[in-house]
Order: structure tokens, then sequence, then C-alpha cells
């Protein structure tokens, strides 16, 4: 890896193996209680059987995904995730910076890095099928916090929900299909918290804050590391 490449190894990642631990640590407690006569409601049992299998589905989650969920390099920024990738041209980032919604009267931090760019046609050039798919199922909460926040006069989403499977972008390039869908909400998000990309907290390797203040010095140091300075 050359030395102008920076890998980010997400933090939530580290927490796998202890979920898993305390998954199969939950297991054999239930047993030994078993064993030794425990009585306890069927109830209760499912419930701590529920939590233990829980824990360790959350742990084999977090284990699987890549080492690397984000590779900076001065030409580019690379989403890795197991269900796929993503790759975005530095030239075609206008801004980034934490989204915020309105809560009365003040603003509210939301634990994404949220990215605006210029050409949409050339980031959605670069976005693998099945990632689009995780992306539009997982952004339906960012979605129905942002409605809430910052549309509190509707009462009805169906509008935003009912993603049309056609989209035809601003420089005329028409989609169908899941990359349609993708491209509708990004062009959704935009319009309610001014950014198209966003990437969770749980991908980065620091706090939100320290993140964007270190991708800003990368950006800025980029035309040295192009020359191999």
């Amino acid at each position: 890896m050359s030395s102008a490449e920076y890998s980010v190894k997400p933090m939530a990642k580290r927490n796998g193996l202890v979920f898993c631990f305390a998954g199969v640590g939950i297991i054999v407690l239930a047993l030994l209680m078993r064993l030794t006569a425990i009585d306890l409601p069927w109830q209760a049992w499912a419930i701590i059987l529920a939590f233990s299998g829980f824990l360790l589905l959350l742990g084999i989650a977090k284990i699987t995904e890549p080492e690397v969920s984000l590779l900076i390099t001065p030409a580019d920024i690379r989403y890795l995730h197991r269900r796929g990738t993503w790759r975005l041209d530095w030239d075609n980032i206008i801004r980034f910076d934490i989204p915020r919604v309105h809560r009365g009267l003040d603003l509210e931090d939301l634990p994404f890095v949220g990215i605006k760019i210029e050409d949409e046609d050339l980031f959605l050039a670069e976005v693998s099928p099945r990632l689009a798919v995780h992306l539009v199922s997982e952004q339906r909460h960012l979605l129905t916090m942002a409605l809430r926040r910052e549309k509190p006069e509707l009462t009805d989403y169906s509008d935003y929900f009912d993603i049309p499977t056609s989209y035809v972008s601003r420089q005329g390039i028409e989609y169908n299909g899941i990359k349609a869908m993708f491209a509708t909400r990004m062009l959704q998000l935009r319009e309610l918290l001014g950014y198209d990309i966003y990437i969770s907290d749980s991908a980065l390797d620091r706090p939100l804050e320290e993140f964007c203040s270190h991708l800003r010095q990368l950006r800025e140091h980029r035309p040295a590391a192009q020359r191999g300075e």
C-alpha cells in the first residue's frame, strides 16, 4: 500500500469478538443455571437465549465486515462493505461535514459524515448494485428522522418511501431499477439534509469531529501527495 493511501479501520469492528464472547458466555451461564436446577419461567429462558443469539449475530456481522471500511488516496475515496463498494473522486466533492437536524430551536448532530457531490452520474457509475440495495434499505431510518425533524407538517411519507424505479439525472442520463431507487434516495436526503452520501460513524476509526478534521487535512495535502512529496 502506498504511503499516500490512508486506510480506515472501523472502531465498531473491534467489538465483534466481544459481542461473540458475551453471547457464548450468556449461553454457558444459562446452561449452568439449568444444570443446577435454577427455576425460571420459560419466558425468562426465552429472553436469555434470544439476547445471547442477538449478541452472537451482531458479533458475527461485525467480524465479517472488511478490515478496512474506507481507503482514501490523493485521487479518491473508496467505501468497502461486505455487500460491495463505492468510489468517489475528490474532484467530485463540493463539501463534507456532520449533517444536522432541527431539534426545537437547536441543531442536533447526526451520527454520519455527509458528502455533497457535484456530478451524481460519475458517482452512480461507481456504486455496486448490491451495496445500493443495502444503502436504500439502511437509510430508511435516516430518511424518517430527517422528515420528522425537517418537515414536521407532513403526515404522509408515502411520496418518499414509494421510490420510483426510473430516474433522470440532472445531466439527462436515465437510470432504471436499483440505481434509480438509490439516486432518488440521494436526491431526497440532499433536499432534507444537504448531502448526497452518508457514511455512518460505525465505519470510522475516530469520533466524527476528529474524522472530518482529518479528512480536511488529507484534502488540503492532496497536491503534495500527488507530487510524491
